[in-house]
């Protein structure tokens, strides 16, 4: 029975700091929902506990919190995030779409986008709770909307 006891306690010592080692790497693209620990309608406060002391940016009738290549946007009359944008390679939807990846397959994983607009060499692709750009044939920015 101590023999038991000891391996259950030794596997969660073990599996305790995996799992959260785990969850700080979260990298991926839920459309409609998050990218990696950012969340839609998230607060500012759940944003800075969820990834740090962010660079802030006013513009307009919205605030923009950055961590690098990944930033949250909360308009003034927002109680959340309200637009999660990547640019960084890393983060990927369950289907492998990312920044950097050709078009042709981000549209063969996800289909043909609900709206597809194009200005000055920049192709942007809607889809449910997702907006895609493209430049130059490859994903150059993946949006997270409601």
């Amino acid at each position: 029975m101590r023999s038991l006891l000891s391996a259950l306690l030794m596997t969660f010592a073990v599996s305790g700091p995996l799992m959260a080692a785990q969850a700080t790497s979260d990298n991926l693209i839920v459309p409609g929902e998050r990218v990696g620990p950012i969340a839609l309608g998230m607060s500012q406060a759940q944003l800075t506990a969820a990834m740090g002391i962010a660079e802030v940016l006013h513009q307009g009738s919205a605030t923009t919190y950055s961590w690098g290549q990944v930033t949250a946007e909360i308009g003034d009359n927002s109680p959340g995030v309200e637009t999660i944008t990547v640019n960084d390679p890393r983060y990927d939807t369950p289907g492998h779409v990312h920044v950097g990846l050709a078009a042709v397959a981000a549209m063969a994983v996800l289909g043909q986008p609900a709206k597809k607009t194009s200005t000055q060499g920049l192709d942007t692709f809607d889809y449910d709770g997702l907006t895609v750009l493209v430049r130059n044939n490859l994903v150059a920015q993946i949006r997270v909307r409601k």
